[in-house]
């Protein structure tokens, strides 16, 4: 039986495009004394954004994130980019945003092949991880995966399955859907993993709805680490909740 929820992106694309727009704006942040820039994963060929401080140095570890775009046009992974380089630079961050299948596809799932993308996609973050981690000097205890929208779906997928890969996942008003978490086997790893799910009280009800029942299988499958929290507004973005969130995990030396 197909469950009514699986269309619930049609109704912020369709019904509430202006909203969602409007929602999805990428607020302009502090300049940067550097740029992002783009490049390639080299196994996998898939593009990404990074940006990399100012005052980097390889004589110490740094923190990395791995942020998740959702559905485009309304989001994409420049625009991932943007919204957390100047909180990057500010906090000692290393960002990275990768250009992903599955928040795409999740639309025509039905057509098949959406849970291949998503394994393409886990292959992909993977193979990203560990560039980064060769390219830069990053603390493998401080490493955060965060997901915007339709981003849920690489991050939950991902996140549950290579626990022991991140020091925390951030669902910043993400979408989830039961079929892909029943195809994941969690680990005594996942069950620690600090979860952080949040949205605005006035999201789309989608949203809150599979917030909702993200919340309920984690808990449910004993992820004790789940802590949720609605927060005032409606489906934007906010980098620096997840970062507020992040920095209760984060060693004391890479706390600014």
């Amino acid at each position: 039986m197909v469950d009514r929820r699986d269309f619930a992106w049609i109704v912020p694309l369709f019904l509430l495009g202006p909203v969602l727009l409007g929602g999805c704006y990428v607020p302009p942040g502090a300049p940067t004394p550097v740029d992002y820039r783009r490049a390639a994963e080299p196994t996998t060929g898939q593009p990404y954004y990074v940006y990399v401080p100012s005052d980097y140095t390889p004589d110490r570890e740094w923190p990395l994130v791995i942020t998740l775009h959702g559905l485009n046009p309304w989001d994409d992974y420049k625009m991932q980019i943007r919204e957390w380089d100047s909180l990057a630079e500010e906090k000692g961050l290393i960002v990275v945003a990768p250009k992903l299948r599955a928040p795409v596809s999740h639309a025509v799932k039905f057509a098949g092949g959406w849970f291949r993308d998503l394994e393409a996609d886990e292959e992909f973050l993977l193979a990203l991880l560990d560039q980064v981690c060769g390219d830069y000097r990053i603390d493998r205890r401080a490493v955060l995966l965060t997901g915007f929208s339709a981003g849920g779906y690489p991050m939950y997928w991902v996140g549950l399955r290579h626990p022991e890969r991140f020091s925390m996942l951030v669902a910043r008003a993400c979408n989830s859907d039961m079929k892909l978490f029943e195809r994941i086997e969690l680990s005594d790893g996942a069950k620690r993993l600090p979860i952080r799910i949040f949205w605005g009280k006035d999201d789309f009800g989608p949203i809150r709805d599979q917030s909702w029942d993200a919340i309920r299988f984690l808990r449910t499958h004993e992820c004790y680490g789940t802590e949720y929290r609605k927060i005032d507004g409606g489906h934007l973005r906010r980098p620096e909740q997840a970062y507020s969130m992040w920095r209760e995990v984060l060693p004391p030396e890479h706390q600014r």
